[in-house]
């Protein structure tokens, strides 16, 4: 089982964070850390596979050369500002690589953020990729096929561009009935940086683990969380495949 954590160097300040957490809450997992950019190989933890191969060109051509280190068929991929934050099992893990391989899956969202549209059983749903439903590719925690990940980097999206319209492209309609999602997280997990910010909860978290962290980014507005909450929920409360048709009437750009 391989895990590949995409980030760059940038972002060294926080892999402290993100691979304490992981260590902790998930045993037997094989973790890559890829990071082009300036090598920064002194802030890499000890047991992760550092992975830098240059010039930090694009968020597409960056994961594209991470993914010549992968040597499984299917891998989890993972974003550097997650936290894990609950106790991983690893037969709830291994029941979704499973399911994906016998389905011939080419991508399978690890929680329901966004939630599936057809329901095959208890545990996975199918993404409605016909319906151009919004973000199909998520960049949340997600089993992939890795060549079809490689296919759909050759466009070289922006982090944003992949999420909404990566799914979108011929390669992804191609593969319409390959696109999965669990019903409940089977990993539970929180992301911690909004457009480079902290969002306060990390330091109390870190603070009740005993990690001594320095927190030098800024922190996001307690009433900008607020706002993002309820514009959320009010997001939850319309199905998958009306939303982009109500974004158009609304004259703003399909998700």
């Amino acid at each position: 089982m391989e895990l590949l954590i995409s980030s760059h160097s940038k972002a060294y300040d926080i892999w402290s964070i993100t691979y304490y957490f992981l260590h902790k809450n998930w045993k037997s997992v094989k973790v890559y850390l890829g990071a082009n950019g300036e090598d920064k190989k002194e802030f890499v933890p000890q047991e992760l596979i550092y992975i830098n191969k240059g010039e930090d060109k694009s968020f597409s051509n960056s994961l594209m050369s991470y993914l010549e280190e992968i040597e499984d068929e299917y891998f989890i991929l993972m974003l550097d500002d997650f936290v894990i934050l609950e106790e991983v099992n690893n037969e709830d893990i291994k029941k979704a690589f499973d399911f994906i391989k016998s389905n011939k899956g080419v991508y399978l969202r690890l929680a329901p953020n966004p939630k599936g549209d057809i329901k095959i059983n208890k545990d996975f749903s199918l993404i409605d990729v016909k319906s151009k439903v919004p973000y199909i590719t998520s960049l949340q925690m997600a089993i992939w096929k890795k060549e079809f990940l490689m296919k759909l980097l050759k466009y070289d999206f922006n982090p944003w561009e992949f999420e909404i319209k990566a799914g979108k492209t011929k390669e992804a309609l191609e593969n319409y009935d390959k696109f999965f999602v669990t019903n409940y997280p089977f990993v539970k997990y929180t992301h911690f940086i909004e457009k480079g910010k902290f969002y306060p909860f990390i330091k109390d978290l870190c603070k009740k683990e005993g990690l001594n962290y320095n927190f030098n980014r800024e922190f996001i507005n307690e009433n900008q969380i607020q706002d993002n909450v309820i514009k959320k929920l009010i997001r939850n409360l319309i199905p998958n495949k009306y939303k982009n048709s109500i974004r158009k009437l609304l004259k703003k750009e399909e998700l």
